[in-house]
Formats: structure tokens, C-alpha cells, sequence
């Protein structure tokens, strides 16, 4: 929203919007679009590009944002497999202050759709610090494409990481998590993101019917100490609680091997106590039945001899998914894991199981992981699992979540 006008394209209504967009005639450069009916329509500014590419390849995805102790715009954008960081006083004229990422994170493709927020490190205001967050495209190092974030200090011009460059923090464990943007100005200073639940080892490739593709839940986010540096941990908004239904409670269960529950549900909330004790692994079974003659689970754990947490679909129905401009079939049936970053052998585990996906968040948001899945009909059943000895389960919600509509 350009409310001052600084651009002198919408007027003194203070409601004039400015679209800052990746054009693409001639090369990716950034141009604008402007509105002054609150977006309704939108007209192209007639001296576009503002930010010409000038033969630079990958770039695109600006995200721009005020920087209030400077009083510039800044945009932040893919420089291939780093991130510009660029100014300018009225949205029509910019200048490169700096550019970010060589030496630092993963590399592995290229960087895409940054973005860059301020967060106060455990709610402190007086501890502000940055996150700046990039999505990376499909690689064989990541089986897939994948997010990463850095942290750091950011003065209006440049960005300064407060982690070693060899520090790679993936944004999410799972496999289907890319290109977040968080929304500015939010009532009491809350950063919320969503990202697109996808792969760009199969974009296009959803057995699905009506639709292809959808956004995560709305998270909000905030900065913890951690003992490797600060984290970034993510938690579904409070708002989603409003969709919740009569839950289901299970408490104090042994459990070992595989249990199944009297509980069942594809459209679900879940929030789960899980005390590890001697199991190696342990954690939630969703998604259980025996459609064509063949058990099927989706699996959700935590793994206490390597420290991870785990989201496995290897058992969850579709094995493979044809990718038809390359012409070939693509492995589905995968097994993601990343680091807990929570200790102790407790463990706290939401999970939002909407039909088609499930989005993990492990010890209050300190690891989260998403992955896609489609399910057999019929595959609705809920259970626990342990390996390796016998785990705890000490509480288990279980709320089905009625349809926005």
C-alpha cells in the first residue's frame, strides 16, 4: 500500500496499491502495476521495468517492504543463487545497496522468492534480529526442492548473518514446503507465512481432481535461543482453533509395535504427549487401512538415537507420479527427516491432517515438516507405533475440523 503516495502514481485516497511483479519480455526484470480502487484493477506504469535485468538470469520474486528507520523501500530478489538487496525512495528508481549468499547455506540449485523480517529472539523488542528466507529448486542433493533460512542483522543495506556460513537451517523437514512469503503490518506485530504445499520434482503432477496444488496453513513465527544459534520456529495461527470440533481424548497408553485406535478422521487437528522412554522410535500412525487387499500408514515420529524427526509415506498408497514434460515416472513414495531441535525424551507433536496433506510441528513449532499424500479411500485410522522398546503415549487430542465453507 503506497499511502503517501511516494510513487505519485495513486493518488492522495491513501488506499492506492503499487504490484511490484517479475516481468518477463526481453528477460526477468521487476515492473509495477497500480491501483486505485483497492485493487479491483490494476494498470501497468508505463516506463516498466522499473529494475531492468540488464542479462541476468534468475532474476525474479521481488518482495518489497517498508524499512522504517531508513524511510526507503526495500526489495529483496533472486540473483540465481543469491539474494539482492535493493533500495529506492519512491518505488520507481532503484539502486543495489548489497547482495547476500555466497559461502553462506545450501546450494545446491537455485535460490528463489526470498524474503526478509524482523523478529524479536525469544519476545525480547529489545533483541531484534532478521530472518532471511529462500526456497531452492529441485536438486539431487535434497531429493527434491527445499527452503533454508539464515539469521541475521539488517540495517536498511545490507544483511549480516549471526550464524557461521556452514550452518544450514531448512526451514522445513518434510518435503513439500516452498516459497513462503509473510504478510506485513499485522495487527500486534505478529509474522505470519503460508507457503506453497508442493515439489518441483513433480509440480504438475497431483492425482487430484478440480484442483492441483494448495497453500500450508497459515503459521505465525518467532525466534528461540537455541545452543547452535537462533531458530526459527513455526506454529499454526490461533485462528484455526475456531474450526475444531468435539475432540476425542486418549490418555496413558503403552505402547509397542503398532496400536491401532478407536479413533478415526482424514480432515483432523492432533496434539500428542508422547514420552519416548526405551523405544528408538516412536510417534503417530495416520492414514491406516487395507484397501485392495494391502495395509497402508503414513507414519509421524520422532527417531531418539539420531535426533530427528521423520514423516514417511512409503506405505501411504501412490508409489510413484508421472511428470509428463520429462516423460518419466518420479519416486513418491519417500522418507523425509530433519533435525530435532527440541531435547528431552518427551515430545510434543500438532499435526494437521487435511485430506490430501500433513503439516508436523514438533515441540512447540521447533521443527516442523510437510508432506503431500494420497490416500486410498477408506484409509482413515489412527494409531501409535514404537521400535526399539516401549514408548509412552501420555496424551492424545484428537479434534476433526469442519470445512471453512
Amino acid at each position: 500500500m503506497d499511502a503517501d503516495d511516494t510513487s505519485g502514481l495513486v493518488g492522495d485516497s491513501g488506499e492506492g496499491l503499487v504490484a511490484i511483479y517479475t516481468s518477463t519480455e526481453g528477460g526477468e526484470s521487476q515492473s509495477l502495476a497500480t491501483s486505485t480502487d483497492r485493487g479491483r484493477t490494476f494498470a501497468r506504469y508505463a516506463g516498466n521495468p522499473v529494475l531492468p535485468g540488464e542479462g541476468r538470469e534468475d532474476f525474479r520474486d521481488p518482495k518489497v517492504f517498508r524499512h522504517p528507520e531508513t524511510e526507503a523501500r526495500v526489495m529483496v530478489v533472486s540473483l540465481g543463487r543469491s539474494v539482492g538487496i535493493f533500495r529506492s525512495p519512491d518505488l520507481l528508481t532503484w539502486d543495489l545497496a548489497s547482495e547476500f549468499g555466497d559461502g553462506h547455506g545450501l546450494h545446491s540449485a537455485v535460490w528463489e522468492c526470498p524474503d526478509l523480517f524482523p523478529l524479536p529472539l525469544d519476545g525480547d523488542p529489545s533483541q531484534m534480529l532478521w530472518v532471511l528466507s529462500v526456497s531452492g529448486g529441485d536438486s539431487e542433493e535434497t531429493g527434491g526442492s527445499t527452503a533454508q533460512y539464515v539469521v541475521g542483522e539488517f540495517d536498511g543495506h545490507g544483511f549480516e548473518p549471526v550464524t557461521p556460513p556452514e550452518l544450514v537451517r531448512i526451514t522445513d523437514a518434510g518435503q513439500d514446503f516452498y516459497a513462503a512469503q509473510t504478510f506485513s503490518g499485522l495487527p500486534d506485530g505478529r509474522r505470519v507465512w503460508m507457503g506453497w504445499v508442493g515439489n518441483w520434482r513433480h509440480p504438475c503432477s497431483a492425482p487430484t481432481q478440480g484442483w492441483t496444488n494448495h497453500l500450508s496453513v497459515p503459521r505465525e513465527l518467532s525466534l528461540r535461543t537455541h545452543e547452535d544459534g537462533p531458530v526459527l520456529a513455526q506454529r499454526p495461527v490461533v485462528e484455526l482453533d475456531a474450526l475444531r470440533e468435539r475432540p476425542i481424548v486418549v490418555r496413558d497408553v503403552q505402547v509397542e509395535g503398532v496400536i491401532a485406535l478407536d479413533v478415526r478422521g482424514r480432515s483432523i487437528d492432533l496434539e500428542a504427549e508422547l514420552d519416548l522412554g526405551g523405544a528408538t522410535r516412536a510417534g503417530l500412525r495416520l492414514l491406516m487401512g487395507s484397501a485392495s487387499g494391502q495395509e497402508h500408514w503414513f507414519d509421524v515420529g520422532v527417531d531418539a538415537t539420531t535426533h530427528e524427526v521423520f514423516l514417511d509415506r512409503t506405505h501411504a498408497g501412490v508409489e510413484t507420479l508421472r511428470v509428463p514434460e520429462r516423460e518419466e515416472d518420479v519416486e513418491f513414495a519417500v522418507r523425509r527427516s530433519g533435525p530435532r531441535l527440541g531435547r528431552g525424551g518427551v515430545a510434543t507433536l500438532r499435526v494437521l491432517l487435511d485430506e490430501s496433506s500433513v503439516e508436523v510441528f514438533v515441540d512447540d513449532g521447533l521443527t516442523t515438516a510437510t508432506m503431500l499424500v494420497y490416500p486410498h479411500d477408506g484409509d482413515d485410522g489412527i494409531g501409535l507405533f514404537a521400535e526399539g522398546g516401549t514408548a509412552t503415549l501420555l496424551s492424545l487430542t484428537v479434534s476433526p475440523m469442519r470445512p471453512l465453507t
